[in-house]
């Protein structure tokens, strides 16, 4: 091609179209993303760049922004080439450029998105280990026997290997998604994602999502589970098996842990395995055997990081962290609580969030994420993060205080439905520099943990007896563990204290004599 026809270099029309957008600053978040990691991946995309905004800056500087035609030249031209539809850029009036190379290169590193450093204040936080399969979670003062192998500091990712606690409860979240409540003392093998093995003592297993079941296996017994259910071995070494919730298969095992004859489903109801006879007998259900594993409020939380780190979980973090910038350094956040075991209607409803670290003072809002889109605490990451609606609350972050925000309408639609409310926690600004907010997460100290405060109507007898408005407010320590005594605190009840059961973000209280 003659110089009046000099070409730059050959790029695709995706290329074309963001270069373009780039110029005339109209490109979206999506799009400024997509350039990022074109330029970034690609030599040839990087050239067609610098030579792009090259002539571009030298255009403009001929016309001052005033012509797109340079005084006594042709016009500047974007053709296809040839039978490809790629374009190009014609000029004749321009002198030599010379050393393009050199002045291109200025150009370049002025035009790309500069990562100040204080874009580097962005907290990092731990990422999942090759070969993990479940998160250690301390839910009540734990102390550990001799022998346990994987480590046991709350936010632990954790390989396969056995737990043996002496006291206390723990929580250990599995990759599949399944959740296992251990109440010492007990020996509890971690197996696989989907699995476990229980030695001794007692446990609470629930399945998060149908048709994702969980196993777990005892001397002499193996279990499929479809919902909720408790697990022991009695004094007599007798595994018991107690439904709470949807399906679970029990058989009987031989030594080499191998199914037997003689297992059943059991739905709503306990059972037992003689593991001398290999026979299944019927127990009654005794919901009270696991009190202390059933919490009524069960949370679920991750943050996820966007550019290089959007295919990275964070979901056994200690914290969670909302920030809007640049690609590459943004992150939001995800919460769920399951509401299966409130009971009664909510008077009102708020979510508390603990900051643990807070930089330049921010907005944060809350969305809600529809019950149809489906995600787990570790498996979750910002190219798989679920779609959200509309904000339903907002506020600004300056220092540590506690924030809290109104969620009643959307707790009483969640008991109505699939009793699960999950939460989308996003900085709806963008904003550069220490801009950030770190939370507290459940896998971090109990005090710093999201909450969701339930402030239960009064039931129809309590109505009958004390003023229409009367409400029943719970409030406890953030860190005591289970049980505890704790203030109910409504008018015509003061100074009245009931033992109350904690459970997890929420607490559960007991039916009231009049």
């Amino acid at each position: 091609m003659s110089r009046n026809g000099t070409s730059l270099p050959p790029a695709d029309d995706e290329l074309w179209t963001l270069v373009e957008a780039f110029v005339e600053r109209t490109l979206a978040e999506d799009e400024r993303r997509r350039l990022d990691e074109r330029l970034r991946s690609e030599a040839a995309a990087r050239i067609f760049y610098v030579a792009y905004l090259d002539l571009h800056a030298q255009l403009q500087w001929r016309t001052r922004g005033e012509s797109s035609r340079v005084a006594g030249s042709a016009p500047l031209q974007v053709a296809p080439q040839g039978a490809s539809g790629r374009r190009r850029l014609l000029w004749s009036a321009l002198a030599a450029i010379g050393s393009l190379a050199a002045a291109a290169a200025v150009v370049f590193s002025l035009s790309l998105p500069q990562h100040g450093p204080e874009d580097a204040e962005t907290p990092d936080l731990p990422v999942k280990p090759v070969g993990s399969i479940a998160v250690l979670i301390d839910n009540s003062a734990p102390v550990w026997d001799a022998g346990t192998s994987g480590p046991t500091k709350t936010g632990s990712y954790l390989l396969p290997g056995r737990l043996k606690l002496k006291s206390g409860v723990v929580e250990i979240a599995f990759d599949g998604g399944s959740e296992v409540l251990l109440e010492g003392p007990a020996d509890f093998d971690v197996s696989a994602a989907d699995r476990g093995f229980l030695y001794r003592g007692k446990l609470t297993a629930r399945v998060a999502e149908p048709g994702s079941p969980f196993f777990v296996s005892m001397p002499g017994a193996a279990t499929n589970i479809e919902g909720e259910c408790g697990l022991l071995l009695d004094g007599a070494g007798r595994p018991e098996i107690h439904v709470f919730s949807g399906e679970v298969r029990a058989d009987p095992t031989d030594a080499s842990g191998e199914p037997l004859p003689g297992g059943r489903s059991i739905e709503n109801g306990g059972a037992f395995i003689d593991p001398t006879l290999h026979l299944v007998s019927t127990v009654p259900l005794n919901p009270v055997l696991f009190a202390r594993l059933r919490p009524e409020v069960r949370v679920s939380d991750s943050a996820v990081r966007d550019g290089p780190h959007a295919d990275e979980n964070f979901g056994a973090a200690p914290q969670l962290v909302v920030k809007n910038s640049i690609p590459g350094y943004s992150w939001e956040t995800f919460l769920r609580f399951d509401l299966s075991r409130v009971k009664g209607p909510a008077s009102e409803a708020m979510v508390r969030l603990m900051p643990v670290k807070v930089g330049q003072p921010m907005e944060n809002a809350a969305a809600v994420v529809p019950s149809s889109e489906l995600w787990s605490e570790q498996l979750i990451t910002w190219d798989t993060k679920p779609s959200a609606g509309p904000t339903i609350a907002t506020w600004t972050v300056a220092d540590g205080t506690p924030v809290e925000f109104e969620v009643t309408q959307q707790v009483r639609e969640a008991l109505a439905t699939d009793k699960r409310l999950s939460l989308r926690i996003f900085a709806p600004n963008r904003k550069r520099g220490s801009a950030y907010v770190q939370y507290g997460s459940r896998e971090g100290p109990a005090s710093l943990r999201p909450q969701l405060l339930i402030t239960a109507a009064a039931d129809e007898q309590t109505q009958l007896l004390r003023p229409a408005d009367a409400l029943r407010r719970l409030t406890r320590g953030a860190n005591e563990g289970y049980p505890a005594i704790f203030a109910l605190s409504s008018p015509g009840v003061a100074g009245q204290v009931l033992p109350l059961i904690r459970s997890g973000t929420s607490l559960n209280w007991p039916a009231m004599e009049h």
